[in-house]
């Protein structure tokens, strides 16, 4: 009998922060943040100073950010461990939404994580001045339209990250969808009663 209340605390604490890592709470001041510090982050292998000062922000902001929840929930920082440990984390949160947290406590991650972000958005610009102009100006294409072989091959992994953040973004919203249908009938028999 305990150890099933034991598992449905660890259950309800899990689905309590899933939920608050999905909203807005706690998803627009990262991606604030993310969009706000990433330009400086580059994919090459030596870190800058410059990348330890932000990555101490960001883990000031995840650590604040998750407090000020917790407290205001009731859940201890030893109840959040178990249940951030647990298995259910993994099944109930996605590997993207998790990420987040995670890259608070490893840096590689959290490098990677801005390097990415920071490509998503040269490229978003980069989609924007050619939906406006019709073309890239010379500036952007250093007065050639012909692409070197290695500018092809970056350009084909740049397509197929954007690729896959779609198809991730695509899996999630699909997934979200299903689970709001399958809550739904639960909430109305709450009603009916």
């Amino acid at each position: 009998m305990a150890a099933e209340e034991e598992e449905s605390d660890v259950e309800w604490v899990v689905d309590t922060i899933a939920g608050f890592l999905r909203g807005p709470a706690w998803s627009i001041p990262i991606l604030e943040f993310m969009e706000q510090k990433c330009d400086v982050f580059d994919d090459e292998e030596e870190s800058k100073l410059s990348y330890t000062e932000i990555y101490q922000e960001y883990q000031a902001l995840v650590e604040k950010l998750l407090e000020d929840y917790l407290k205001e929930v009731g859940i201890n920082e030893e109840k959040f461990q178990e249940a951030f440990s647990s298995p259910l984390a993994k099944t109930h949160t996605s590997q993207a939404i998790l990420q987040t947290v995670l890259a608070a406590e490893d840096f590689r991650l959290f490098k990677r994580m801005m390097v990415q972000k920071n490509i998503e958005m040269q490229l978003q610009a980069l989609r924007i001045i050619k939906e406006r102009n019709g073309v890239l100006p010379d500036c952007l294409t250093e007065g050639s339209d012909v692409f070197s072989e290695i500018e092809q091959e970056e350009m084909k992994i740049l397509r197929e990250v954007l690729r896959k953040s779609k198809e991730e973004y695509e899996i999630e919203q699909e997934r979200k969808r299903i689970e709001e249908v399958s809550i739904l009938p639960f909430q109305m028999s709450y009603i009916d009663d």
